[in-house]
Protein backbone atom coordinates (compact mmCIF):
# COMPACT_ATOMS: atom_id res chain seq x y z
CA UNK A 1 0.00 0.00 0.00
CA UNK A 2 1.36 3.41 -0.97
CA UNK A 3 1.22 6.41 1.27
CA UNK A 4 0.37 9.79 -0.17
CA UNK A 5 0.37 13.31 1.19
CA UNK A 6 -3.15 14.61 1.10
CA UNK A 7 -3.93 18.29 1.12
CA UNK A 8 -7.46 19.15 2.17
CA UNK A 9 -8.59 22.17 0.24
CA UNK A 10 -11.45 24.36 1.30
CA UNK A 11 -12.46 26.83 -1.36
CA UNK A 12 -13.42 30.33 -0.33
CA UNK A 13 -14.58 33.16 -2.53
CA UNK A 14 -14.53 36.84 -1.66
CA UNK A 15 -15.02 40.03 -3.61
CA UNK A 16 -12.48 42.78 -3.05
CA UNK A 17 -12.31 46.16 -4.75
CA UNK A 18 -8.85 47.63 -5.17
CA UNK A 19 -8.09 51.31 -5.76
CA UNK A 20 -4.93 53.34 -5.90
CA UNK A 21 -1.57 51.75 -5.12
CA UNK A 22 -2.86 48.19 -4.43
CA UNK A 23 -4.64 48.16 -7.80
CA UNK A 24 -1.54 49.49 -9.58
CA UNK A 25 0.61 46.79 -7.96
CA UNK A 26 -1.82 44.07 -9.08
CA UNK A 27 -1.86 45.42 -12.63
CA UNK A 28 1.95 45.56 -12.69
CA UNK A 29 2.29 41.99 -11.40
CA UNK A 30 0.08 40.76 -14.23
CA UNK A 31 1.64 43.00 -16.90
CA UNK A 32 5.19 41.92 -15.97
CA UNK A 33 4.16 38.25 -16.03
CA UNK A 34 4.55 37.46 -12.33
CA UNK A 35 0.92 36.28 -12.30
CA UNK A 36 -1.60 35.45 -15.00
CA UNK A 37 -4.48 37.24 -13.28
CA UNK A 38 -5.07 39.65 -10.43
CA UNK A 39 -6.68 36.82 -8.46
CA UNK A 40 -3.55 34.70 -8.88
CA UNK A 41 -1.39 37.62 -7.72
CA UNK A 42 -3.52 37.99 -4.58
CA UNK A 43 -3.27 34.24 -3.85
CA UNK A 44 0.53 34.34 -4.21
CA UNK A 45 0.72 37.45 -2.02
CA UNK A 46 -1.27 35.71 0.72
CA UNK A 47 1.02 32.70 0.60
CA UNK A 48 4.11 34.90 0.86
CA UNK A 49 2.57 36.88 3.73
CA UNK A 50 1.71 33.65 5.54
CA UNK A 51 5.30 32.52 5.13
CA UNK A 52 6.67 35.87 6.34
CA UNK A 53 4.57 35.70 9.52
CA UNK A 54 5.46 32.07 10.16
CA UNK A 55 1.95 30.79 9.51
CA UNK A 56 3.10 28.34 6.83
CA UNK A 57 6.44 26.76 6.10
CA UNK A 58 8.29 27.00 2.83
CA UNK A 59 7.47 23.29 2.21
CA UNK A 60 3.74 23.87 2.60
CA UNK A 61 4.02 27.02 0.52
CA UNK A 62 5.65 25.05 -2.30
CA UNK A 63 2.90 22.41 -2.14
CA UNK A 64 0.21 25.08 -2.26
CA UNK A 65 1.86 26.78 -5.25
CA UNK A 66 2.25 23.46 -7.06
CA UNK A 67 -1.42 22.74 -6.48
CA UNK A 68 -2.39 26.21 -7.75
CA UNK A 69 -0.27 25.80 -10.91
CA UNK A 70 -1.83 22.37 -11.56
CA UNK A 71 -5.31 23.86 -11.20
CA UNK A 72 -4.48 26.72 -13.57
CA UNK A 73 -3.02 24.35 -16.17
CA UNK A 74 -5.93 21.92 -15.73
CA UNK A 75 -3.74 18.90 -14.97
Amino acid sequence: MKHYDYVVMHLSAITIQFKGAPDEVLKALVKKGFAKTKAEAVRFALLHLGEEYGLITRRLHAKAEAYAYAEIKGT
